[in-house]
């Protein structure tokens, strides 16, 4: 191996857990605040992620009818400024929950060690992609991160956002027509890294986005099967605020069909089970 291209979320680290986790300590914080219903607080982000077609927009709280209401105004900074604990909320659960899976950190680094490229490769947005690396100590073991670019900037200062160092080249940004399964963006990026086909490994949670693109072009493909098993629990808490539409059901439905019968080259319980491969 040659070329790492890894998936991001529940891959390196479980996204579902953290993520649910962290969005319903800020909901329940805010339904108290502002003594509105928890049921209708997710109602109204799952309609505030669905117009921004992502489920993980860090202020969408301050885009809710129900908050703009309850305190008279829809400035974003003076809305930031007063639902301090709330988001603080999510914050603080996030660093409790965001953890990498085991021997995550150390097999990126024995690869690295072994003059393996590592890509990355996810539907997340820039931003919180990139602080998650960092977050988790293992943003300089990437050569390069392929991410979706965010077109709805709804931070309430765009100005004073947080920003995360890297080089000017490390991130390639994706347009929504560049989602998953895409294996021309596979052949890209070996192009890119120099690194043929067969010389590249791809490994991520998903039968459907991740592994069938990879066997559509002869790449090997490792199934990540621990980072399918999550709490149905964090999971439904997930469905009740995203931002998939009818559409985008069907879509998924679609994709499941076609690629029914698409099996993994390996299937791991552990990232480190890499370095046996």
């Amino acid at each position: 191996m040659k070329l790492l291209i890894t998936d991001l979320d529940n891959t390196l680290y479980d996204w579902v857990t953290f993520y649910s986790q962290s969005f319903q300590a800020m909901a329940l914080k805010l339904s108290e605040e502002i003594n509105i219903p928890l049921d209708q607080i997710l109602k109204e982000y799952k309609q505030i992620h669905q117009k921004f077609g992502n489920s993980e927009k860090p202020f969408a709280t301050l885009e809710l009818p129900s908050v703009i209401s309850y305190f008279g105004t829809d400035d974003k900074i003076a809305l930031q400024n007063k639902l301090f604990t709330v988001l603080g909320a999510f914050s603080a659960k996030r660093n409790e929950t965001l953890k990498l899976y085991p021997n995550v950190k150390e097999t990126l680094i024995k690869l690295k060690n072994n003059n393996v490229k590592i890509v990355g490769h996810t539907e997340a947005l820039e931003f919180n992609s990139l602080y998650r690396l960092h977050k988790l100590d293992i943003l300089k073991l990437f050569d390069h991160l392929y991410t979706l670019e965010d077109i709805h900037n709804i931070h309430p200062d765009p100005s004073s956002a947080k920003s995360i160092p890297v080089e000017k080249d490390f991130v390639v940004r994706l347009s929504k027509n560049e989602a998953k399964p895409n294996p021309k963006l596979l052949e890209h990026i070996c192009k890119s890294e120099s690194v043929d086909i067969k010389d590249a490994v791809y490994i991520g949670d998903s039968l459907i986005k991740d592994i069938s693109m990879a066997k559509e072009i002869g790449m090997t493909a490792v199934w990540a099967n621990y980072g399918r098993k999550f709490s149905p629990d964090c999971w439904n808490i997930l469905v009740s605020i995203t931002h998939w539409t009818e559409d985008d059901v069907k879509k998924e439905e679609q994709l499941k069909k076609a690629f029914s019968n698409v099996k993994p080259d390996y299937t791991i319980e552990c990232f480190s089970e890499l370095l046996d491969l």
